[in-house]
């Protein structure tokens, strides 16, 4: 009887042994630099005197769809208007927290606009838990739809 349980104990881990190694060697894996882009469209949500939330969609990114808030604040109320935010994007593979900076141009009489921007990844869960990213931001916003189009473009390393 005690002979059969160590024998089955030692096909467990002969089964078991493998699978384990290959996940601490996956998980050694040294972390790879990549370009990324990234399309993002929303709206502003609300705004209490230089503050500001807006919305998200995540159109086409390296993770799949997400979605996206944004929190910032703008320094001051004559363009071209300089600001800082927070951005927390959901996906499948985790959530990613990011920093920006940016400046949007004076719209246009169409209510039209610029933005640029530069960020950088400063943490999150899952995949995004250790990644390391910078990138810069392009853009329209329209100050009378609210309507918001970004593209983000950078390196990120996982």
């Amino acid at each position: 009887m005690r002979r059969g349980l160590i024998a089955a104990l030692g096909l467990i881990g002969l089964a078991v042994g493998p699978g384990l190694l290959a996940s601490a060697m996956a998980a050694s894996k040294t972390p790879r630099k990549r370009a990324f882009s990234e399309i993002n469209v929303g709206a502003m949500i609300s705004m209490s005197g230089l503050r500001f939330e807006s919305v998200y969609r995540v159109k086409r990114s390296p993770d799949g769809g997400g979605a996206a808030i944004q929190d910032g604040t703008v320094a001051g109320t004559t363009f071209p208007l300089n600001g800082r935010d927070a951005v927390t994007t959901y996906f499948a593979d985790g959530v990613r927290r990011t920093e920006d900076s940016f400046t949007l141009s004076p719209p246009h009489t169409d209510g039209t606009g610029t933005i640029t921007g530069s960020g950088k990844c400063v943490g999150g869960t899952g995949i995004h838990k250790a990644e390391k990213c910078t990138y810069t931001i392009t853009g329209t916003y329209n100050t009378n739809t609210t309507v918001v189009k970004i593209e983000i473009t950078g390196t990120d390393t996982r």
